[in-house]
């Protein structure tokens, strides 16, 4: 028996108040139902393949912590804090020169201009790439995302 046949037999019945009651609890179930759906991983509507894809594509590379760059960029937003870790390890050195710095000597403007498709195609290709992919950019949270869906690849760093 549905939640509306019950409510319309407690009625029949003259049981105004139970058919509340019920009609409450159906209600209340609905709206947990639309927010769990809402709540679902953002991981069921990426697609796998592009993932792989931009994982097999930016792997390949070394980021400044000597790790291949996609582990950089998943321990720089979720571990270390540490942003260049998610730069490509040539770019990086290539745009300290240009500058004649070394990385702890830039301003915050220094820094923020390196992540730029002139400055670091790669570094910043991979970034663009992943926020199209997840559909979102929000730091730590879409990299979180990222690391969890990689390692129910089979993908483990």
């Amino acid at each position: 028996m549905s939640d509306l046949e019950k409510i319309l037999d407690q009625l029949v019945a003259g049981n105004e108040e139970e058919a509340k009651q019920t009609f409450h609890s159906m209600v209340v179930q609905q709206s947990r139902d639309e927010y769990n759906k809402l709540e679902q991983p953002v991981q069921e509507a990426v697609d796998e393949s592009a993932l792989r894809a931009w994982y097999d594509k930016y792997s390949k590379y070394e980021g400044t912590n000597n790790s291949n760059l996609v582990l950089g960029m998943i321990k720089a937003w979720t571990d270390t804090g540490i942003l260049s870790d998610a730069y490509e390890d040539g770019e990086w050195a290539d745009y300290l020169n240009k500058l004649g710095k070394d990385s702890d000597e830039l301003s915050d403007e220094e820094f923020d201009a390196f992540l730029t498709p002139e400055n670091a195609p790669i570094s910043y290709g991979m970034q663009a790439n992943i926020t199209k992919i997840m559909g979102e950019w929000d730091g730590e949270e879409t990299m979180n995302k990222v690391d969890d869906m990689l390692q129910s690849m089979g993908i483990e760093f």
